[in-house]
């Protein structure tokens, strides 16, 4: 599993759109883009809300805390379990980019990550 270092990109998040939730006021739903280069993981890391995920390019290996490790590919979908640990999150290839999304509905201004 390799990780970001000076000369090695790091996973990229993009939030590709929000929109504000006239019946939840201070929330919103968002769509972000996730790109991990070649071989990339993330640190452990969990989110504040639940998100659905869905796999636009490449393989993913995913572990949440005290769960298997999970493997998904282009046109799967999947949970982003929240507030739960995300222990592995991996592009498994080294050759490919591994792109994903995932659909959160979360506070207005909150992250989507925590490390």
């Amino acid at each position: 599993m390799a990780s970001a270092t000076p000369d090695k990109p790091s996973v990229k998040r993009t939030i590709l759109q929000s929109l504000p939730i006239p019946e939840f006021p201070g929330w919103e739903s968002r769509l972000v883009l996730f790109e991990y280069p070649p071989g990339v993981a993330a640190p452990v890391h969990n989110h504040p809300v639940a998100g659905t995920g869905f796999v636009l390019e490449g393989n993913v290996a995913s572990q949440w805390e005290g769960k298997e490790v999970e493997l998904y590919t282009k046109g799967d979908t999947f949970v982003d379990w929240g507030t739960t640990m995300h222990l592995r999150s991996e592009n498994t290839s080294q050759t490919e980019w591994l792109k994903f999304i995932i659909s959160y509905v979360i506070k207005v201004g909150q992250p989507n990550v925590n490390f």
